[in-house]
């Protein structure tokens, strides 16, 4: 600890000689989130005036931003790390392990995690682009192009598509989001499920599966028998917008985050609580009591077997979800939140919100150990579990996972204060805003009360863009864990534990942002040799 508070007064020390200039961009995104957060805290002030304090606060960030950049450009040119594809054979005595064929050394065995994220988020979004191409309560069992998401080889098929509403009405008080939900069957999937769902070990069986397919194209009887083990999954593809004007903008995922977290019990025999965001865990609930009639179709079907099996093979927790189709949650802003909140239900690590209906209780753990969730630009949306099925993906500046209650409510008061100041503040003003970043930052990020303030859920990576290396991308672990000097970079110099006010707040928050980003990730030891 003694360390990180060093490490933050030189910070300090060095942003002395960073001479604050005034921003050249467009001052569209400071705009938007001066309207966005208007409508709060700061209703006496005018839209301009708020715009102006916003760009003015900035310079702070910015600062941190380029330090930031500056040490990861002499990382990357001081730094070396190997890798080697050898067979299983080798005998090499040393500490590294191994990924399928891949043998990992030091920093490579982190790069191999990283490449499955990639993988896995670069498909999310493809998902997430094909729930916006297909129109609410049309059913498409075919895609015209052979490499599509529902070309006819995938034997992959719609089985439920709606828009549902925070207790299926529109006129919800707590919540404006409409969540368009789509759901894909894939009958032939036989990898991994909840926390071995996707990752590096899928990615490379996957090609495995592949090499052999082709190697024993001709024996079709030894083919016939591996379909007959596919345990099938159900992908779960969500989508929000504003219920009443059907566009996904800022003031409304502003104004839904912005409410107090609530409490809630995890279980009847214990103590233990978490904080939820309540909107959107109330939303979770009934995205399960929508779909639930579709993804326990295949559990009503296998009924009477299930029923033959004895009470020892029953509770071995390894072998049942094993014959249970796989069930992964995709979703971007809001819906990602939804998402990782409805996995932690399936899974048992969160009751289902309140409800009259006497069979509300069988979700909480339906899906124990075969059910995982994929977040690109997910809001802070729970505290006080450590999931490890659940991955967010953060792009760069990206405001949503930034914004909750408390971060917000840290960021009216700067920006009021910076009003306050006048010129003169405004002027001067930045280095105490700087000192205030560190402490907040580094309190928040270390704190001790799970339940202090939500946080981004499961394990989370932070893609940044990179000048060096034409426009590359870098990809980070972050949160959870992760500690030490991940946790101070996280903290001050990426600004996850506050607003980050950026030119590219917004612009990062898109999807065809995050495919850009994710698309340009270059890791130390990976090549790509196809262009």
């Amino acid at each position: 600890m003694a360390s990180i508070l060093f490490s933050a007064w030189a910070l300090l020390l060095l942003l002395c000689h960073v001479i604050p200039t005034a921003s050249k961009s467009r001052s569209d995104a400071y705009d938007m989130l001066a309207a966005s957060i208007r409508r709060n805290e700061l209703s006496d002030y005018d839209i301009k005036t708020i715009s102006s304090a916003l760009k003015g606060l900035s310079t702070t960030q910015a600062a941190l931003k380029r330090i930031d950049g500056t040490a990861h450009e002499m990382y990357q040119r001081t730094h070396k790390s190997s890798t080697t594809l050898e067979g299983d054979d080798d005998d090499d005595e040393d500490s590294s392990g191994k990924i399928g064929g891949l043998k990992v050394k030091g920093r490579m065995s982190r790069n191999a995690a990283r490449v499955g994220c990639v993988a896995d988020a670069l498909f999310a979004a493809e998902l997430c682009e094909l729930s916006a191409s297909v129109p609410s309560s049309v059913i498409v069992n075919h895609d015209e192009t052979e490499d599509g998401t529902l070309a006819d080889w995938t034997e992959r098929e719609i089985v439920f598509n709606a828009t549902i509403y925070p207790d299926e009405s529109t006129n919800n008080k707590q919540s404006n989001v409409a969540l368009s939900v789509l759901v894909i069957y894939e009958p032939k999937y036989n990898g991994g499920a909840g926390v071995r769902h996707g990752g590096i070990e899928d990615l490379l069986s996957f090609a495995q599966e592949e090499a052999d397919d082709d190697s024993d194209s001709a024996e079709s009887n030894s083919s016939t028998q591996s379909t007959s083990s596919q345990r099938g999954r159900f992908i779960i593809i969500l989508s929000d917008h504003d219920a009443s004007s059907s566009k996904n903008d800022l003031p409304y995922i502003i104004s839904t985050l912005d409410v107090p977290p609530i409490r809630v019990k995890l279980n009847r025999q214990s103590n233990e609580m978490a904080s939820v965001s309540e909107p959107l865990y109330r939303l979770a609930g009934t995205l399960i009591r929508s779909v639930g009639q579709v993804i326990d179709l295949n559990d009503k079907k296998e009924e009477v077997s299930d029923n033959e099996i004895d009470s020892e093979a029953t509770n071995d927790t390894h072998m049942q979800p094993s014959d249970r189709p796989a069930i992964h949650i995709v979703g971007h802003s809001l819906s990602g939140a939804v998402g990782a909140l409805a996995a932690n239900i399936l899974d048992g690590r969160l009751p289902m919100p309140s409800s009259e209906e006497t069979s509300a209780t069988r979700w909480s753990g339906f899906a124990r150990d075969r059910v995982s969730a994929l977040c690109l630009g997910c809001p802070p949306c729970m505290s006080g579990i450590e999931v490890d099925f659940v991955t967010s993906v953060i792009n760069g500046d990206d405001i949503v996972p930034r914004s909750s209650y408390r971060t917000l409510q840290r960021l009216y008061g700067r920006t009021e204060r910076s009003i306050k100041g006048g010129i003169l503040g405004k002027g001067v003003g930045w280095m105490s805003d700087a000192a205030r970043l560190t402490v907040t930052g580094l309190t928040s990020g270390s704190s001790k009360k799970k339940d202090a303030h939500l946080a981004v859920p499961g394990r989370v990576y932070l893609i940044r863009p990179r000048r060096i290396g034409g426009g590359s991308s870098s990809i980070h672990e972050v949160g959870g864990s992760i500690g030490g000097r991940e946790n101070f970079r996280a903290a001050v110099l990426w600004q996850l534990n506050d607003v980050l006010l950026s030119k590219s707040l917004w612009k990062h928050h898109s999807q065809s942002s995050y495919i850009r980003s994710l698309d340009r990730v270059q890791l130390k030891g990976f090549s790509d040799d196809t262009d």
